[in-house]
């Protein structure tokens, strides 16, 4: 065994030292980034999409079923969300926002829990304290100029 190991670490002290020939260096082109416009454009779209499939479950109540639907749904969003890339100088605010939907998600998901389990006080709290995480994802909606996102979601016609 005691030979076995200082064969094993030629390669390596070889490969510190550059003691190979496969000092070949692998570029990754980095992914464009889209305008401002393009941004707004897509993420948008995320919102309208999401709005809608949201609106599609109805109207929720004291009934679990409608809030795990929404959870996912609002899952659904984020994800999507995460897929895009904002414009150069908006990472961090990108990411804030991404962050407080994954919080509302999570807050949403809280209600369900708490109304399977019949703590209707339980999710009375992470109700108000998912408003809150929505309130704030519309304000940094609209620091980031996404005119749609910015707005009271679920606007649309019977």
């Amino acid at each position: 065994m005691r030979r076995v190991l200082p064969l094993l670490l030629v390669p390596v002290l070889l490969a510190a030292c550059g003691g190979t020939k496969s000092a070949e260096t692998t570029t990754t082109v980095a992914k464009p980034r889209p305008t401002q416009k393009q941004f707004v454009s897509a993420a948008n779209a995320v919102c309208i999409r999401s709005d809608r499939a949201v609106f599609r479950l109805g109207r929720l109540s004291l009934d679990p079923a409608g809030w795990g639907k929404t959870a996912a749904a609002a899952r659904r969003g984020v994800a999507d969300m995460r897929r895009l890339t904002p414009p150069v100088g908006k990472e961090a605010e990108f990411q804030r926002l991404v962050t407080l939907g994954s919080d509302l998600a999570v807050g949403i998901q809280k209600v369900h829990d708490a109304l399977v389990k019949k703590d209707y006080a339980k999710a009375r709290t992470v109700q108000l304290a998912a408003t809150r995480d929505d309130t704030a994802i519309h304000r940094q909606a609209q620091k980031l100029g996404l005119t749609f996102c910015q707005q009271l979601l679920t606007n649309w016609p019977a």
